[in-house]
């Protein structure tokens, strides 16, 4: 018999419409999962907290047909009001007991308890009987899935980058893809949701956690990329060759041929003397001879961030929400002082770096300056992290930049 030989036209073409509602229902659902994903944590944490708060929610969990679970290894912040506004939670060393050795275990305490829980339903028939209950459900289904993604993601960044969270150096990251984490997830744990690579990027986007140090880092810095690790390794050798010049340990800055040798032998790091250009330029360190030329801008004490683009989002996922010095900047040294080229334009200090530097993207920015180069320029920033006597330390890398350039940053109308 061909198919559908004998079954009303009708009846195919209402299971015809019926296929087509379910796969236009799932295709909807995706899509709000996948915006819900990019709620910021403030709103996600209103979110649960009106649906929890809601009546038949109370009526519906005290009788059983909801259940709350939490995660395993998920815990709660002792002074959730006291962490910045976009961090999910902080990663805790806890100690723990195994085969007869003591030891350490990272875990997750989010900043609020909904974010370690998921919600399982008992009584489904009655659930979806209710017009009002299957929208609360709907609510808590899509709170269970963004919990369980983000509780497997940070997961998966602990197990990749356990080495970061144990030792706090950035030399111990490893490279790491969005689309390699979402194989280690696939492989490690089934069942829904699919976690794959555009959930993890919504999901991490403008989130950031805190690490067992005590310090704020984006979710987005635990996925560097070869060059970005390349970078960190390229500026930890030049560190050492400033301590070694002042020591007198030796006469002359490292040429990147040394530089690369230095990689190989101490860190078993192999890349080219070209990469070492290229990662040596593009985190703003002068060529052997401008060093060699006792060109000692920023001086040693000034141990700066990467250099990152002076964009909005850039700036809320990079700049911290702390006090500190910060640095605005070409890509390339342009900008012709009296003494050099410099691709420094202005330098400033803030007790909140974030903040300062959404001020000069906004429109109404005051420093003509400024805006002038962020309109006809790609144009960087970068920032040192200072608790204490930022302002002082701001005057100190204004008055060094002037004796090595023989001029003032050009966007800076007054001295500190």
């Amino acid at each position: 018999m061909a198919p559908g030989k004998g079954v009303p036209a009708r009846l195919l073409k209402q299971a015809g419409e019926i296929v087509s509602h379910r796969n236009q229902a799932e295709l909807i659902g995706k899509i709000i999962l996948s915006r819900f994903l990019e709620s910021p944590p403030k709103s996600f944490e209103r979110f649960i907290e009106e649906a929890e708060g809601d009546p038949l929610f109370k009526t519906l969990y005290k009788r059983g047909h909801i259940i709350a679970g939490r995660f395993s290894g998920a815990g709660t912040v002792e002074h959730p009001d006291k962490m910045p506004s976009h961090a999910i939670g902080i990663v805790s060393r806890e100690p723990q007991l195994k085969w007869g050795k003591r030891g350490h275990d990272l875990i997750i305490l989010y900043r609020h308890p909904g974010f370690g829980r998921e919600y399982l339903f008992n009584g489904a028939t009655l659930l979806s009987a209710n017009g009002r209950a299957e929208v609360l459900a709907r609510k808590l289904r899509l709170i269970t899935a963004r919990n369980r993604i983000t509780h497997r993601v940070l997961n998966g960044i602990l197990g990749c980058q356990r080495g970061f969270f144990c030792s706090g150096d950035p030399l111990d990251l490893k490279p790491l893809t969005l689309t390699s984490l979402s194989l280690i997830i696939s492989t490690s744990q089934k069942g829904d949701p699919v976690i794959d690579h555009s959930r993890i990027s919504r999901l991490v986007n403008g989130k950031s956690i805190i690490t067992p140090s005590g310090r704020e880092r984006p979710l987005k810095f635990f996925f560097p990329t070869i060059r970005d690790i390349h970078r960190r390794f390229v500026c930890k050798i030049v560190n050492e060759e400033r301590r070694s010049l002042v020591s007198s340990e030796i006469k002359r800055p490292f040429s990147d041929k040394e530089i690369r040798d230095r990689l190989r032998d101490e860190y078993n790091l192999a890349i080219t003397r070209r990469q070492v250009a290229f990662c040596r330029q593009e985190t703003g360190i002068p060529n052997l001879y401008q060093r060699a030329r006792n060109n000692r801008y920023p001086p040693e004490w000034a141990r700066f961030s990467a250099l990152y683009p002076l964009s909005a989002v850039c700036v809320q996922e990079n700049a911290p929400a702390e006090p500190g010095i910060y640095e605005l900047g070409l890509k390339r040294p342009e900008i012709q002082y009296p003494k050099g080229l410099s691709h420094v334009f202005y330098i400033g200090s803030a007790g909140n770096i974030r903040e300062r530097l959404k001020e000069h993207l906004r429109p109404g920015a005051k420093n003509g300056g400024i805006k002038k180069y962020l309109k006809e320029h790609a144009c960087f920033f970068r920032h040192i992290l200072s608790n204490n006597n930022w302002h002082e330390k701001e005057k100190r890398l204004y008055i060094s930049f002037i004796a090595i350039f023989g001029a003032s940053p050009v966007c800076n109308k007054i001295s500190p």
